[in-house]
């Protein structure tokens, strides 16, 4: 599996491992700690928003800065913030003293997202890029198989401060991986600004806009579930922690199992009709937890929409790499996890006024609409794509 990987990738899947490690030791349950200290659904999404908006401003900066200060640079420099907010969120004891603490972890979402879908760019051949991508996403459901069970049992047995001490710890780890990454970068002369200005020709702005809005809506959706589940499971079904973490940790392990088929998959048939095969059940899985009264119906729902998810970002992220100049690839992985970032800070406050103003089910069934506008716009993507090639 990691035959075809070089030095710098695999210290990336070291620092990527133990990132994802601390990041899904801490959001997926989040939401609980929140409720713990008295934040009301419309709180929780508060709290979340401004952490994802902070993220999603830094985005695009980070982007054009990739080939300035280096992959490298940023890398190590997510890790060292991650680190210190995360310990920082030991001596919160309100919700309100939260949300800076909050923001400033989700900066550092913005310095590595990045940084690492550019080295990977930059150490793959554009053949098999799709196949890369794969391997090294299996980090991310590698580490979420273990961490949200580990959550759990820390918050039940010693409590929220624990959970926090071990992911700066990890973090603080992973920056020794990050060190042993080798200086690859030939810095650009041109400033950031005509960096920005080429990303508006009209080459390329179709192209980046449609993937902007595809990944704003999915992440919508997804952004207001991951929200509202850990609060309905809990109200509708009184799980505790560790059955709640249940849900990431199978996801996490459907996640493990399709990455690299998924990246293979791509290459073969074709990475928009990848995107397309994988994404067209999703609106359906999620309108149909309204009508669902059993958890456990729901945790395998989940798990497939979910999987079915993660099974495109091998494809999109090859699409997205090979449809730009390589000095822009770093700058348009900005503008697409902006999207990103942008759906997961909206979508938290989309769920929660549904959650809180009609009826519990009712997010599940906005996800769902919201996914099925988000599949119009992959076919557009499609579209866009092949017109583009051709120039």
């Amino acid at each position: 599996m990691f035959g075809a990987l070089n030095r710098n990738l695999r210290y990336l899947f070291i620092l990527n491992l133990a990132f994802g490690f601390s990041v899904q030791l801490i959001t997926p349950l989040f939401p609980l700690f929140l409720a713990n200290m008295g934040a009301s659904a419309a709180e929780n999404a508060v709290v979340i928003s401004i952490g994802g908006l902070v993220s999603t401003a830094l985005m695009l900066p980070s982007g054009l800065l990739i080939d300035k200060i280096g992959r490298r640079v940023l890398l190590l420099g997510s890790g060292v913030v991650s680190m210190v907010s995360i310990f920082l969120l030991t001596y919160t004891s309100t919700w309100q003293q939260v949300i800076p603490v909050f923001a400033l972890y989700s900066a550092s979402w913005a310095l590595f997202i990045p940084a690492r879908m550019a080295m990977i760019t930059a150490n793959s051949d554009p053949e098999t890029r799709a196949s890369v991508f794969g391997v090294m996403n299996t980090s991310w459901p590698i580490a979420g198989v273990v961490s949200p069970v580990i959550s759990g049992y820390l918050i039940e047995t010693t409590g929220w401060n624990q959970v926090f001490i071990v992911g700066a710890a990890v973090n603080a780890l992973s920056i020794i991986a990050g060190f042993k990454i080798q200086r690859q970068e030939n810095m650009e002369t041109q400033s950031s600004m005509d960096g920005f200005r080429e990303l508006l020709g009209r080459d390329i702005l179709p192209v980046l806009t449609t993937f902007f809005i595809y990944g704003t809506l999915m992440t919508t959706a997804l952004g207001g579930v991951n929200l509202i589940l850990p609060l309905y499971l809990e109200s509708r079904f009184a799980l505790t922690a560790s059955q709640i973490a249940l849900f990431f940790t199978v996801q996490s392990f459907i996640m493990l199992v399709t990455q690299m088929p998924s990246g293979a998959l791509a290459d073969r048939i074709g990475l928009k009709r990848t995107v397309l095969s994988m994404i067209v059940l999703i609106p359906f899985l999620f309108a149909s937890w309204h009508f669902i009264s059993d958890w456990r119906i729901m945790l395998i729902l989940n798990s497939v929409a979910f999987g079915l998810w993660s099974m495109t970002w091998p494809a999109t992220l090859t699409l997205l790499s090979g449809v730009v100049p390589d000095r822009l690839v770093g700058a348009a992985f900005g503008v697409n996890t902006t999207g990103n970032r942008l759906g997961q800070t909206i979508g938290p406050i989309i769920a929660s006024f549904f959650y809180v103003n009609y009826y519990q089910t009712a997010p599940f069934l906005v996800a769902g609409t919201i996914c099925f506008v988000a599949v119009l716009f992959a076919y557009r993507l499609k579209d866009v794509v092949q017109e583009n090639n051709k120039n």
